[in-house]
């Protein structure tokens, strides 16, 4: 089957410029399906059928992001039984509790096995057990240096960032202008930070500012400013300079995307929706 052009899509699509699934156009959503940097079902108009009718290049180009999600875990999974859990609690902040691996992860607890599983009394998704294997197997534990970064400036992130820019912060920033206090208080059920972690100066102009520790040593910089006047609201992440070290740009991208894909839930049980 032929690939079908941004045209072709197009035809599928309301053409009402509703803005909704957070582009200006129809044509621009059309673009961004090809280039692997949206889903259909972030256009909330949509026909399913229509999805089917365009054939499967385009969902797989869609779903690239969790095609490496998966492909990752499952090389995460065939390395875990070498791992030694005592000397890796050590190492990341976490515990061991009946020959399981205890890390908390986004203010939840996960215990995770030799075999790679995770079990927890929460809902597991799988953009929260790669980043944890990943944790586990490959970081380095190292100490956090106060020097913050922006997802592009972490090495080894070129592959994840038109992803990230699109799915993670303008993800996030569309759901805190609909509801900001309760944006604001989800955030800090993701692992606030000790009273020493802090923003620090260069965001006391931000609405809202905060360090979450998603992980015990891969702490991220939050910071929201209000539209106001004739600028608009702005949500930036930054990352420890150590997270390259830590967790590396691939998971830490899958790690804010568990974040986003929990926010998604918790802000739809209160009647936000993106």
């Amino acid at each position: 089957m032929q690939q079908p052009t941004a045209m072709d899509i197009l035809r599928r699509l309301p053409k009402n410029n509703c803005r909704e699934c957070g582009l200006p156009t129809c044509l621009a959503f059309a673009a961004m399906i090809l280039q692997g940097n949206v889903e259909f079902s972030q256009c909330p108009y949509i026909d399913p059928e229509a999805i089917s009718l365009m054939g499967g290049q385009i969902g797989q180009q869609a779903r690239s992001a969790e095609a490496q999600r998966d492909e990752l875990m499952e090389m995460m999974k065939a390395e875990i039984e070498k791992v030694d859990f005592q000397e890796a609690a050590l190492r990341l902040g976490a515990s061991v509790s009946d020959g399981r691996l205890v890390v908390r992860c986004l203010g939840k607890i996960f215990e995770l096995d030799k075999d790679g599983n995770l079990h927890s009394d929460c809902h597991i998704n799988p953009w929260i057990h790669s980043p944890i294997l990943n944790y586990t197997v490959r970081s380095a534990g190292r100490d956090i240096t106060g020097t913050w970064v922006t997802f592009g400036e972490l090495k080894n992130s070129e592959d994840w960032r038109r992803f990230y820019s699109h799915r993670c912060e303008k993800g996030m920033q569309d759901i805190a202008e609909k509801d900001p206090d309760l944006f604001f208080d989800v955030m800090d059920l993701f692992g606030s930070g000790p009273p020493e972690a802090t923003a620090g100066e260069a965001f006391a102009t931000a609405d809202y500012a905060t360090v979450l520790f998603p992980l015990p040593k891969v702490p991220i910089l939050i910071a929201y400013w209000k539209a106001e006047d004739r600028f608009d609201a702005r949500l930036t992440l930054l990352f420890d300079r150590s997270a390259e070290d830590n967790l590396g740009a691939e998971s830490i991208y899958l790690l804010v995307m568990g974040m986003l894909e929990m926010l998604k839930r918790i802000t739809a049980r209160h009647g936000v929706h993106e």
